[in-house]
């Protein structure tokens, strides 16, 4: 008796079993999952920064305004002043010796914020002395 024998196909094209794709796609999974908290501080650095920097140069149009006036803005459009996109600066309070401002950005609810000479402090930011940029904690 002849037993007839199927032909085997043998196929020269190798590739990826769907168990080894989903292991893959799994640790990629994963791999994103961990970066993305990572990058989010990142991105909350950014934006203090930003914040930070217009501040600074609100700091040093102020002292040339002083300068030329003997006495602080009460107004941004008093002073040569250009904010960093997306960034809002607002000068809170001004005497004849001192002023203060706060700098809030669109894309986060920190809020930064300074104050120079003999004015009050930014409510919802921590108190570091005069002249210097503190930021809210979130």
């Amino acid at each position: 008796m002849v037993r007839r024998m199927k032909p085997r196909i043998r196929s020269s094209a190798r590739g990826f079993t769907l168990i080894e794709l989903l292991v893959v796609i799994t640790i990629i999974g994963l791999l994103a999952l961990i970066s993305l908290p990572r990058f989010a501080r990142t991105r909350e650095k950014a934006y203090r920064s930003q914040m930070q920097t217009s501040l600074r140069t609100l700091v040093t149009a102020q002292e040339a305004y002083f300068e030329n006036n003997m006495l602080y803005a009460n107004d941004l459009s008093s002073l040569e002043h250009t904010s960093t996109p997306m960034v809002t600066i607002q000068i809170v309070e001004t005497s004849g010796n001192g002023w203060s401002a706060d700098a809030t950005h669109d894309m986060t609810a920190i809020k930064c914020g300074l104050y120079v000479g003999p004015v009050s402090p930014i409510a919802g930011v921590p108190d570091d002395g005069d002249g210097v940029i503190t930021c809210s904690a979130s």
